[in-house]
């Protein structure tokens, strides 16, 4: 429910048109569990030096379905063959500064010459039967799964080996959506994915038309009957008197071979905060695991946002208080560059 809030923060100043760091600081103080995704943010991986070299992360839950009917939840990865590489501040600078479309032009540059970038995909597996095992929510999307407990598991590769020839028609306009799934892959609980689920394709039919499934970016490369049936801007050519399903006359419109299983619920439904938050773990040990000059950038980095003379007393004394319950070292250095005592 927090997810336009959270973008609208993000962007700029709806008056002035400049994103500034009070309005991020004012609404984050409010969500301690945002704290994982700024030591990622504030980090020096913040700033990727390109595209080639960016990890990929799925963030959501889904669940896999065996034929079985077994279903696991799980995590999608997407690794660079060619390493992650990223740009410190003075950097960032200097190349952004020269060329704003550097990142893009690199990726063009690239796959022209036949570096074709290539990412491997791996995901993370849990038996929801273990999924109150952990100090922590699976479904939780501000908290990751730990690799040494729960490891990355190879399953394909993706390579960028063509540069699309219009920039619009084949960028502008894709349409990539959570809620689009195959047989075989399906959702979970996961608060944010639920809501994706509705947002995105909503998002896209306002963006980009009500047919926008239509569109060769958008539509399956594969034989697929969809039940889509005239709308505004349509142009499908549908020599067929079936559009419904399921269907005695279409033997591709049956009920799927391997269903969902259900799911067994007791007691009730509500809409609560979620019971094990934990949010302050998970950012303490990636923050520890920082070599010396690393954590002192990244101290750095909050010093500088916090000291935006439109950020209050109060919002800095939340996050000190914060960044000490994730590590009283860390808590206590910004604290002492501001010039405020740490409070827990």
């Amino acid at each position: 429910m927090k997810f336009p809030d959270m973008v609208h923060a993000l962007k700029p100043n709806p008056k002035s048109h400049i994103q500034e760091n009070w309005r991020i600081l004012d609404f984050f103080s409010h969500h301690p569990e945002s704290l994982h995704m700024f030591t990622f943010l504030f980090d020096d991986i913040g700033i990727p030096q390109d595209y080639r070299h960016m990890d990929g992360f799925g963030v959501n839950t889904y669940t896999l379905i065996k034929k079985s009917g077994k279903a696991h939840y799980v995590k999608f990865h997407w690794k660079p063959t060619c390493g992650v590489k990223s740009l410190l501040e003075d950097e960032a600078i200097r190349v952004g500064g020269s060329n704003h479309s550097h990142a893009t032009q690199d990726l063009y540059d690239s796959i022209a010459a036949g570096h074709y970038p290539e990412w491997k995909l791996f995901i993370q597996i849990i038996d929801p039967d273990d999924e109150n095992k952990f100090d922590f929510d699976p479904l939780d999307v501000t908290k990751t799964w730990p690799e040494d407990i729960l490891p990355l598991q190879p399953v394909g590769r993706l390579v960028l080996n063509r540069n699309i020839d219009n920039f619009f028609a084949e960028n502008e306009q894709l349409a990539f959506c959570p809620s689009i799934v195959v047989p075989g892959v399906y959702y979970s609980d996961d608060k944010l994915l639920q809501t994706r689920i509705f947002s995105y394709s909503d998002t896209q039919r306002h963006r980009l038309g009500p047919n926008y499934l239509m569109l060769p970016a958008n539509a399956p490369k594969c034989s697929h009957h969809n039940d889509h049936h005239d709308g505004f801007m349509n142009f499908m050519h549908r020599d067929e008197e079936v559009n419904y399903f399921p269907s005695r006359y279409d033997p591709v419109r049956h009920a799927e071979k391997y269903p969902t299983p259900p799911v067994i619920l007791s007691g009730k439904r509500d809409k609560c905060v979620i019971p094990k938050e934990n949010n302050f773990k998970q950012p303490g040990e990636r923050y520890r695991s920082f070599s010396p000059d690393r954590k002192e950038r990244f101290i750095q980095r909050w010093v500088e946002a916090l000291s935006d003379p439109r950020v209050t007393h109060e919002i800095r004394s939340i996050w000190i208080s914060y960044w000490a319950q994730a590590d009283r070292y860390l808590g206590q250095k910004i604290a002492s560059h501001l010039n405020m005592r740490p409070t827990m």
